[in-house]
């Protein structure tokens, strides 16, 4: 199994609308009356007009004027209705307060609304922060941080906030959901796999929990569980096609190729499928589940111009197992033809022309194989030189065995061979 579960990092969305968010609490502020009256009024205002409202004032700077009006531009871009530089006015809004008021946790967090608006999530992390009351913290702005550290790739402070939010307010599921992506994200399996549980007893529908599940069981040597947990994903999503091929996948690794034909074969029907890897997997389905006709059907499928070396590879190994020996070689032919400089192949090749009664060919192909690469083609050397030996050729075979000593010279097979022809086929 793929670290689809590990790289795949549970980043997750922001699960609280960010432009829901409560303005953090304040301790009470005096001010003089006509400020009370003026935030009272742009308060019971929609937002434009309390824009507006808010930039008639020509008194004294004032923090708290200067933050209603940043809010009132934030919920007019919120509204869609934004002009050109709202969000930047708005931003100038929320410093100057600070610059008159530090303390004004309101103000930062407008600043981390407007940061996470424009995706900038290391400062929307330093300024929900920053807004958050150490003393008595909010709900809302704990997850909202945890998730910016999330967002931001800091691990260590969405893991200390999700820690220290889930233990104020342990039934949050956003926070255990923060935690469960450090856990993944760190590869502590054991630990994901309790947390994940734990998730799942409250949402046992949530397809994206059961596959986290699926990792952390597969990591942690659970087999049975990680299939149990890819068939649910599977289940509670039938159409997804990731998911079905995950399972196929899984099915297959675990010896089920009956199990993996079935959940692949939808896939793989689909006449406009064109994904290599898809078709090599459902094959090797096939092939593995003893239905050889289907698996060489399927890479017969693919049009001439698709068909990529590992798709011929496995037609001719599947044609071989089939007894189509023909099909093989005319499959390895084209590779050939095409330019194949695997030592293997040509090997395989030469092993399949030697077998079918084409002796020259054979010849041809362990001597190209060799060329091919000479430090260290064991196998065509050895071949060849068995290849001489059937045909009473003992000085080419002795030739052949004693250059290839050279370079290995404790190849027990080699040895023997040349003990063979020392004893037996040393001409007179």
């Amino acid at each position: 199994m793929s670290l689809l579960h590990r790289c795949l990092p549970l980043v997750l969305g922001i699960a609280l609308g960010i432009g829901q968010m409560a303005p953090a609490a304040e301790s009470a502020r005096v001010v003089p009356p006509e400020v009370a009256d003026l935030l009272t009024k742009a308060a019971q205002a929609a937002p434009a007009d309390a824009v507006a409202l808010l930039d008639a004032w020509k008194g004294e700077p004032q923090a708290l004027v200067l933050l209603a009006r940043g809010q009132a531009r934030w919920r007019v871009a919120q509204a869609g209705e934004r002009k050109p530089g709202e969000l930047t006015a708005a931003a100038g809004d929320f410093t100057a307060a600070l610059n008159l008021d530090p303390s004004l946790r309101s103000a930062h967090l407008g600043l981390a609304q407007l940061a996470a608006a424009r995706d900038d999530w290391s400062a929307a992390t330093r300024e929900a922060a920053a807004a958050q009351d150490s003393e008595s913290p909010d709900k809302a702005l704990t997850v909202f941080l945890a998730q910016a550290a999330l967002r931001a790739g800091d691990w260590r402070l969405a893991s200390l906030a999700a820690q220290q939010g889930i233990l104020r307010f342990p039934d949050e599921a956003a926070l255990r959901r923060v935690e469960l992506s450090v856990l993944v994200h760190a590869g502590r399996a054991e630990d994901a796999r309790q947390a994940v549980l734990a998730l799942l007893a409250r949402q046992p529908q949530d397809g994206e929990l059961w596959q986290h599940l699926a990792w952390a069981a597969h990591e942690t040597r659970r087999d049975d569980e990680a299939l149990g947990a890819l068939e649910l994903v599977l289940a509670l999503d039938p159409g997804n096609r990731k998911h079905r091929r995950q399972l196929a996948e899984a099915q297959l690794g675990q010896g089920l190729p009956q199990a993996a034909l079935a959940t692949v074969r939808p896939l793989v029907n689909d006449p406009a499928t064109t994904d290599e890897a898809l078709v090599l997997l459902a094959s090797r389905c096939a092939a593995e589940a003893g239905d050889l006709a289907q698996a060489r059907a399927w890479l017969a499928g693919v049009p001439a111009e698709r068909q990529t070396r590992h798709l011929r590879l496995a037609a001719a190994r599947y044609a071989v197992q089939a007894g189509d020996a023909v099909a093989a070689t005319a499959t390895l032919d084209t590779l050939i033809g095409a330019g194949e400089a695997d030592p293997a192949v040509l090997t395989w090749a030469a092993s399949l022309a030697e077998s079918t009664g084409a002796p020259a060919r054979a010849e041809a192909l362990y001597l190209r194989a060799i060329q091919a690469d000479p430090g260290a083609n064991g196998p065509a050397s050895l071949r060849l030189a068995a290849f001489y030996l059937a045909r009473q050729r003992g000085d080419e075979a002795r030739t052949v065995l004693a250059t290839y000593l050279v370079r290995k010279p404790d190849d027990v097979q080699a040895k023997a061979l040349l003990a063979q022809w020392n004893r037996g086929l040393s001409p007179r």
